[in-house]
């Protein structure tokens, strides 16, 4: 069951991703545009997503698969990204992504059977980590589209 469990939560994973990365690509040239939030624009959110992956997803997934860590939680919101490219980010992610998946697909029993504990979710397991990165991926998903529409109402009346 615990492969079949981390086999759907990667199709949930890449899905999401792709889901993101389509929308994201399609305001690629207006990249610095937000809702006002200096902190939040379409480049912001591309570089989140994908150092959320990178510097804390598939970090912690390693580290709960071979030792018993404890997390706090992980907070890159406000971080300037303004020298990442959006393009660049989505790559980076893809490529982060597909590593972690990967990974966990690796897996055995006992290694995902491990946890971690997280300061703010407990003990945790890597499946229950990979769970905590998809309802990300959906609540990013939720406001980018807000965003978008957003963005396309103010470039109509532009």
């Amino acid at each position: 069951m615990t492969g079949q469990r981390i086999a759907d939560l990667a199709m949930k994973l890449e899905a999401a991703r792709g889901q993101i990365s389509r929308l994201l690509e399609s305001v690629a040239d207006d990249q610095d545009w937000s809702t006002g939030d200096p902190h939040w624009s379409f480049r912001d959110i591309a570089a989140h997503m994908e150092a959320t992956d990178a510097e804390c997803l598939l970090v912690r997934i390693r580290q709960i698969a071979y030792t018993t860590p404890s997390f706090e939680f992980y907070n890159n919101t406000g971080w300037d990204f303004s020298d990442r490219d959006l393009r660049d980010s989505l790559r980076g992610w893809q490529q982060s992504r597909a590593q972690m998946i990967e990974f966990a697909q690796s897996l055995s029993t006992e290694r995902l059977a491990r946890t971690g504990h997280h300061k703010t979710f407990g003990d945790i397991t890597v499946a229950e980590y990979l769970e905590i990165g998809v309802k990300h991926d959906l609540e990013h998903l939720k406001d980018l589209e807000a965003m978008i529409a957003a963005h396309r109402a103010a470039t109509v009346a532009g």
